[in-house]
């Protein structure tokens, strides 16, 4: 049986996402990002991602690419944009090579994210979501994560 396959755009509809919908479902693969670059890609309050395998994800359309550098990491990020409309896309950090961060604001099914990151960035008016993991700033590389993204076929 296949894989029934979710679709999300760009606001002008020029670069389009395909993802397994099973995984677009799974809130231990979602993330809000209040680091202040994320927030200044998006230009928005945070970045809403889902993190899954880059081998999950079809692409259609040419998005631009730009290399961000100044990256509290050290480590420069792809961020992928429509270059029409603007619309962020995905982002890829090669520190976690064949994962993917597919921005889910093209996307029209909205899940509840499981993690927060740079929580210490998150303006004070802005509230907790039950239920989430919350992290001060990108948390560690623990054994458990390493095991998670072997399983889904990341190479660290």
């Amino acid at each position: 049986m296949v894989d029934k396959v979710v679709t999300g755009k760009c606001l002008c509809g020029q670069i389009s996402v395909s993802i397994p919908e099973v995984i677009l479902n799974k809130s231990e693969h979602i993330g809000l990002c209040y680091c202040k670059n994320c927030r200044q890609s998006g230009g928005c309050l945070a970045s809403y991602n889902l993190y899954l395998p880059e081998k999950d994800v079809t692409i259609q359309g040419e998005p631009k690419i730009y290399l961000d550098k100044d990256t509290k990491s050290g480590t420069t990020v792809r961020r992928a944009f429509c270059g029409n409309c603007g619309s962020p896309m995905f982002g890829k950090n090669p520190n976690f090579a064949g994962l993917m961060a597919i921005r889910l604001g093209c996307f029209d099914q909205l899940t509840k994210p499981g993690m927060v990151l740079f929580c210490k960035d998150r303006p004070q008016w802005d509230k907790s979501i039950d239920g989430t993991q919350e992290n001060e700033t990108m948390p560690e590389v623990t054994d458990e994560f390493k095991d998670w993204l072997k399983n889904v076929g990341v190479k660290i």
